[in-house]
């Protein structure tokens, strides 16, 4: 017999509910009838089931102990017990949970029939086993749900037709998702995703009862590596169905651009690890393979043992990595990438109030549209401590007021975090709410720590996810507590002078509330002399690229020192506060570095001789 509570449940609910046809099993003392009840709800478009055992124990004596036992898992899902010496002895046993406890409407056989299977279960008591039970359970459902579909395909629009043809290159992989919005009585919308074949097609059934509209996208994580264009907006809307041919065109340059660039941390503290990512990748459709190198401070120790990706080969201070097939035609949410993370340890020889240096560059292709971003110098103060949470902007810019020249077109942010809990952090997110100033669009990814999804959760808010990472507590491991992440991003055209861009972090370590980083703070500046300047901290370089003479402003007296890439000094000059000019007409082309010291700081630039 059905227990009576049980019967109530099931009057309760609002479901069409028909029982499976009973199985009956014997063996010994043991008799077993299984049942399935099985129910559909016409709001939500979905049947389950569940099964049960009519079990009678004859003869039954007292403390005959019956139990139901789920082969698969190996545990014991329900014991019994006769407390009472009655015999035969009658009792509802519940059964292990079935491979398909749920089947929405258009998964039915023929339409019509929801097909449920029961785990493997036997039922024992001292020696009389009934098992191995399986039984499958064909359920006739009515009042199913009406379905009909959407299709089309993602693909490379190389030649911006907003025409999927010959010449363009079909996406496979790519998630498809679909928001089904209802006017169900008890359910407002369905969720559902779907990846394309290896021609690019997707093929999603959407539910058309109760339906109002319904919406089919791709994850906004795809939007920064294949930005929204006229021919394709993020998404479609529509309030009928079947369609066909509802494609996702997307822009991927056929040109190369190979760009390298590292994480680091703020400062070196003296005396403790620290973790660098040197990484390399390309922004454009075509494959390119290569070398990165990474040119370390003498002053700090190398240990491939600890580092997640050491590198390829290592000559003195010099370290390689190889890498193959680089492309932008990737689904991950950013672009295909060599992302390094090394293990490094200042010696002895290195103090508070010393800066440590590392070069980082890649092979430049004969195709690659921009030279500027395959070459990075990164100099880091060493400290005693620093806050660990904190927002960076690249160009710092002159003075408080963080003075950018009107010339500048780009803003570089790095966000720092570290885990000073108790226990590691198993997930961490990362929020950035953009200046009005910038233009979300052109943000561009450049690299982090882990391994991270970006997402976008509104227009000019992103979020960084770094789901599983598993961050360490700083007790733990203080050197692997921290994480980065980094990208760029476009200003606006035409900032008036004084316009204001800022820009902080919310940092959010598993449930925990948000640590909120400082304010970065950049002002457009309207300087008087020409060229393009570059600001690096105190100092205000322009022009850049030059061809015969730099000039240099400083609000502090500095030593000036330009370095070739092999570090060897070819001009100085003392200067003052105000602006220095340096003659550089007799030096050959090429990237040169600006090395200044005044007041106990030490700041690095870098120009481009023409």
């Amino acid at each position: 017999m059905i227990p009576k509570l049980l019967r109530a449940v099931l009057a309760l609910l609002l479901f069409t509910v028909t029982t499976a046809t009973a199985q009956t099993y014997t063996h010994g003392s043991l008799t077993a009838v299984t049942m399935a009840m099985p129910s559909h709800d016409t709001n939500s478009c979905q049947s389950n089931c569940s099964v049960i055992y009519m079990v009678t124990k004859n003869p039954s004596f007292i403390h005959d102990t019956v139990r139901v036992y789920d082969t698969l898992s190996g545990n014991v899902v329900f014991t019994i017990a006769n407390s009472t010496g009655v015999s035969p002895w009658n009792f509802t046993a519940y059964g292990a949970m079935l491979f398909n406890p749920v089947i929405t409407d258009d998964q039915l056989s023929g339409g019509s029939f929801a097909v449920f299977a029961e785990r493997p279960t036997k039922i024992f008591s001292g020696p009389d086993t009934l098992g191995t039970i399986h039984d499958v359970f064909p359920i006739t459902v009515t009042n199913a749900c009406v379905y009909d579909t959407i299709s089309g395909r993602a693909y490379i629009d190389h030649n911006a037709d907003c025409i999927y043809n010959g010449l363009d290159s079909a996406l496979q992989g790519m998630q498809i998702n679909s928001t089904n919005s209802l006017s169900s009585p008890g359910v407002s919308f369905n969720y559902r995703y779907q990846f394309t074949n290896t021609s690019g097609y997707y093929n999603m059934t959407i539910q058309r009862s109760w339906m109002t509209n319904y919406t089919v996208s791709l994850p906004s994580q795809n939007y920064f590596i294949y930005p929204l264009t006229s021919c394709f907006s993020g998404a479609y809307t529509f309030t009928t169905l079947p369609h066909g041919g509802v494609d996702f065109p997307l822009q991927c340059s056929d040109s190369v651009d190979v760009m390298s660039y590292s994480l680091a941390p703020p400062a070196v503290k003296v005396g403790r690890v620290f973790y660098m990512e040197p990484y390399v990748s390309n922004t454009g459709c075509l494959t390119v393979s290569g070398t990165l190198t990474f040119i370390k401070d003498p002053r700090v120790i190398y240990d491939p043992s600890l580092s997640i990706v050491p590198a390829t080969s290592v000559s003195g201070d010099t370290l390689r990595w190889t890498y193959t097939n680089l492309t932008n035609v990737s689904s991950g949410g950013y672009w295909n990438s060599l992302l390094s993370r090394i293990h490094l340890y200042p010696d002895t020889s290195a103090h508070a109030g010393d800066t440590l240096c590392f070069h980082i560059y890649s092979d430049i292709p004969a195709t690659d549209i921009d030279h500027s971003n395959n070459d990075m110098t990164i100099c880091l103060p060493v400290v005693n401590a620093y806050d660990p949470n904190v927002k960076e902007v690249s160009p710092k810019g002159f003075g408080a007021p963080g003075n950018i020249p009107q010339t500048t077109t780009k803003l570089t942010y790095t966000l720092h975090f570290q885990n000073t809990g108790t226990a590691a952090a198993q997930n961490v997110q990362v929020v950035d709410t953009l200046d009005a100033n910038v233009d979300p669009g052109t943000l561009r990814i450049l690299g982090s720590s882990h391994r991270m999804v970006p997402e976008w959760l509104a227009p000019g808010v992103v979020r960084f996810n770094f789901d599983n990472i598993n961050l360490p507590d700083s007790f733990a491991n203080e050197a692997a507590s921290h994480g980065a992440v980094s990208f760029n991003i476009k200003l606006r055209p035409s900032l008036a002078v004084g316009t204001q861009i800022k820009n902080k972090g919310y940092i959010y370590f598993d449930s925990n509330p948000a640590i909120v980083t400082n304010t970065t703070l950049n002002t457009i500046y309207g300087s008087l002399q020409t060229g393009a300047p570059f600001v690096a901290g105190p100092l205000l370089i322009y022009p850049n690229p030059a061809e015969d003479v730099l000039h240099i402003e400083s609000e502090k007296a500095a030593s000036i020192f330009i370095l070739d890439m092999s570090g060897r000094i070819v001009e100085s000059k003392e200067m003052g506060i105000g602006t220095a000019t340096i003659d550089i007409s007799k030096l050959a082309t090429g990237l040169y570095i600006i090395k200044a010291i005044g007041d106990g700081n030490v700041t690095f630039a870098k120009f481009l001789k023409q």
